[in-house]
């Protein structure tokens, strides 16, 4: 029987799901929490059963997904049925779709009719792709702020975005789309299947 998780373990424990591995520290950071609370949150999670310690890292367990899709059935049972969450949701679809082509665009141009990775040589042409994703992000938010009204923890994502966008700004372009950092696309990435496990729904293939 999986047992529902209280708002701090279900918080912490979906940061590790979303990340796959993490550290306290970051686990703490993208929770919202202090370091304190997410070492011991952690450790009684280990001690159920719904991750795994090792190295300072903490990794999901196989009964992580089921537990936490359990209690985001009654966690967010109310949300499920909310008119202007159902509509923003509609009209988050395309804009996702439209995020993903400017990721392509980013790691891959086009020369001579072919795909070729984007070396990066081209300051205009990645000008206007980085644009592409700052409006594509401000398109985002009146999702977050709905989402946000019916658990604050979503206020999380404005920040992360907000901060990989200022790193970008700085001349970091690897803030764009590198899987090891707090990118754009990582904080996207992450934000989209915390929304579908929010919802109670599957990736489309």
């Amino acid at each position: 029987m999986v047992h529902p998780l209280d708002d701090t373990d279900y918080d912490v424990l979906n940061v590790v799901a979303l990340k796959k591995m993490a550290s306290a520290e970051v686990v703490a950071h993208d929770a919202r929490i202090d370091i304190g609370t997410a070492e011991r949150a952690l450790a009684a999670l280990a001690d159920q059963g719904l991750l795994v310690l090792a190295g300072g890292m903490a990794l999901p367990s196989d009964a992580a997904e089921p537990a936490l899709r359990s209690t985001a059935d009654t966690r967010y049972a109310r949300l499920r049925t909310d008119d202007e969450i159902a509509r923003l949701v509609d009209r988050f679809e395309p804009i996702n779709t439209q995020f993903l082509t400017t990721m392509s665009a980013w790691q891959q141009v086009e020369v001579g009719g072919r795909k070729v990775t984007n070396d990066h040589s081209d300051p205009e042409y990645d000008g206007k792709i980085i644009d592409r994703v700052d409006r594509l992000v401000t398109r985002l938010q009146p999702l977050l702020d709905a989402l946000a009204g019916f658990d604050p923890r979503f206020a999380g994502y404005p920040e992360r975005f907000a901060a990989a966008l200022a790193q970008i700004d700085a001349g970091r372009v690897e803030f764009v789309s590198s899987p090891t950092l707090d990118s754009a696309h990582t904080v996207w990435f992450e934000f989209h299947e915390d929304l579908l496990r929010t919802l109670g729904r599957e990736r489309a293939e």
